[in-house]
Parts: C-alpha cells; sequence; structure tokens
C-alpha cells in the first residue's frame, strides 16, 4: 500500500517588501508618527533598514493599499488619517463617531425625491414593487474630505411630509424619532468590495475603478416594519467596519 502524501498548503511567501512594510508599520506606531507627518525620503529609509529603494517603494506601496500612509507628488509619503471605526453593532449616529475622533463632519444633500421601488429593489427587500420611497443621496464630509456617498431610501407611508430640511446636514434617524417616532431596532446588512464608477470616483474625488466598500441593509423599527433600505458607497481607506458577536436577535444599525 502506497503512503499518503498530503498536498503542500500554498503558503504566502514573507518577501523582503512584506517584512519590510511590517517594520515600517512598527516604526509609525513606535516612533508615534501623528496624521499628516511626513516620513523619512525612499534614500533615507533605505540606508536605515539596509535594503535597496526598490524594496522601500515596494513596501511603501503595501502601506499605500492598506490606507496607512498617503503619497504627494514631488512631495513624499505621509501619515494618513486614521480611519474612523464604525461598529456594527452599536446604534451611535455617524456624526458622533466622527467627532469623538476629534474630526469635523457633515453631510452635503445632492437628491430629495419621490421614486417608485423598482423590481430589483423589491427583490432585495419585502417593499412592494411601485409603491413610493423617499430616495435622499448625501456625500458625507470628514475632516473636510469626502468619506462615503450615503444612499438611503425610506418609506412615503410611515413619513408623510418628509421635507429636505429633516435630513439637510442632520441625522434621519433623529428625524424619524422625533417627527414620527420611529425608533429604529435591527437591521440586516452586508459590506461587499466594488469598484468605483463614474459618478462615484467623482463624488469622492478618487479614480475610476479604484476599490470600494459597499455596506447595504435593511432598517427596521421597533414595531418590526421595515423602515429603510440603504446602499452606501465608503473609501475604504477612510473607515474600518468592527463586529462584536450578537446572540440572540439582529444587530442595530449604525446611525445615520
Amino acid at each position: 500500500m502506497e503512503p499518503h502524501i498530503n498536498p503542500i498548503k500554498k503558503k504566502r511567501v514573507l518577501t523582503k517588501d512584506v517584512l519590510l512594510a511590517k517594520e515600517m508599520e512598527y516604526m509609525l506606531e513606535s516612533e508615534h508618527y501623528t496624521e499628516g507627518m511626513r516620513l523619512p525620503s525612499e534614500r533615507e529609509m533605505a540606508s536605515a533598514f539596509g535594503v535597496q529603494r526598490g524594496t522601500v517603494r515596494s513596501a511603501l506601496q503595501i502601506l499605500l493599499d492598506k490606507g496607512m500612509i498617503l503619497a504627494k507628488p514631488r512631495a513624499g509619503y505621509f501619515v494618513a488619517p486614521r480611519r474612523v471605526d464604525f461598529n456594527l453593532n452599536a446604534y451611535d449616529s455617524r456624526k458622533s463617531v466622527i467627532e469623538q475622533m476629534g474630526k469635523t463632519t457633515y453631510v452635503k444633500l445632492l437628491t430629495f425625491e419621490k421614486i417608485s421601488v423598482s423590481e430589483k429593489m423589491a427583490e432585495k427587500t419585502t417593499l412592494e414593487e411601485d409603491s413610493q420611497v423617499y430616495r435622499i443621496m448625501r456625500l458625507r464630509f470628514a475632516s473636510g474630505l469626502p468619506m462615503a456617498l450615503e444612499r438611503t431610501h425610506i418609506r412615503c407611508d410611515l413619513v408623510p411630509g418628509l421635507t429636505e430640511e429633516d435630513v439637510h446636514n442632520k441625522s434621519i434617524y433623529a428625524a424619524l424619532r422625533q417627527k414620527y417616532k420611529i425608533h429604529i431596532a435591527r437591521s440586516e446588512e452586508k459590506v461587499t468590495a466594488v469598484y468605483a464608477n463614474g459618478l462615484e470616483s467623482e463624488l469622492l474625488n478618487t479614480t475610476r475603478f479604484r476599490p470600494l466598500m459597499r455596506y447595504e441593509g435593511i432598517v427596521y423599527d421597533s414595531e418590526e416594519r421595515l423602515i429603510e433600505y440603504f446602499d452606501d458607497i465608503i473609501l475604504k481607506e477612510k473607515v474600518q467596519f468592527i463586529s462584536d458577536a450578537v446572540h440572540g436577535g439582529g444587530k442595530t444599525h449604525m446611525g445615520r
């Protein structure tokens, strides 16, 4: 009987640039680099770490892809702004989360209109096709820079008389709670990777086909009524989602 040979498992090779990127991460943390600080030049880092400049350049690209640093033409590399941590299990408004990090935030209202539920939206939700929803599209800024394109759809029959003033640079959920006594209870949501189309790249001030995060879901109130369908596009280098284990029911939703 021939001996059984286990197939060789493919492992990621820790090449010089990967190892150097880890060293650079440690350098940024241990030497207390802060947002906006300039990194040493490629030549200086090559000398300090005893490697070729090409290896330094590859390691810096790894940090760029992670969103840890920024590259400015003819100026060098700089520490990127800290990512905003959005806890998927916590009911806090995005505004409060961002401000707790010492950043300023506001939203620019792009679209506020009534539309009919499409066949595609009806398939994703329990909303009846051709029923009416408010379509609200807002651009979220953090520290003066675009962070996310927020696209939400709210049932018209539950919020009669909703106005642009209710959602212009204000918390939508606060308006639902204060004006309509609607209390958000839980949501079903998912985060996927997408690539920027023409409109998204223009609004988010990025390049077309840039990798982005799509944050999509359905929100219910305390009476188990479907209140909202949302479909946000977020710059992945600006935000990271965290989630705690939740047992015995649905999750609460990041406030809007």
